[in-house]
């Protein structure tokens, strides 16, 4: 899945295909891939990130073209001292990846993500969407 979105993210960005918002949340650093990077055809990008354990979100994304891109921020959740709940995730995600899958469910990123989608979309698709 994630190989494919990268591809399709690749084809708009060679295809001049405006993107209104990309939302990050806790993106891990992979060989071959680099997310850190915003394409210039990207209009608006935050990253919402946690720094502990293994697994841990990267701290920072910039824009390929500032001029184009603006980074609306960086943003960063601390576990160990506000720890999330997490029901109905398998027990060795909280063992081995309790950080990054306390990000996964944390109610605060969601809305934040929700509000950020909806203040993109039209007054009259606001008004009509349901939440």
């Amino acid at each position: 899945m994630l190989r494919r979105r990268l591809r399709w993210r690749e084809k708009l960005e060679r295809d001049g295909i405006p993107v209104l918002l990309t939302i990050q949340v806790d993106s891990v650093s992979k060989i071959g891939q680099n997310d850190r990077v915003i394409p210039a055809n990207v209009g608006q990008a935050i990253n919402f990130y946690q720094p502990d354990g293994i697994v841990h979100g990267r701290p920072a994304i910039r824009a390929a073209d500032p001029a184009r891109t603006e980074i609306v921020g960086n943003f960063r959740f601390d576990y160990k001292a506000n720890p999330i709940s997490c029901e109905g995730y398998p027990w060795f995600d909280m063992v081995l990846v309790k950080a990054h899958t306390e990000i996964e469910c944390d109610p605060k990123v969601w809305n934040q993500v929700e509000e950020l989608i909806y203040s993109k979309l039209p007054p009259e698709a606001r008004d009509t969407a349901a939440r």
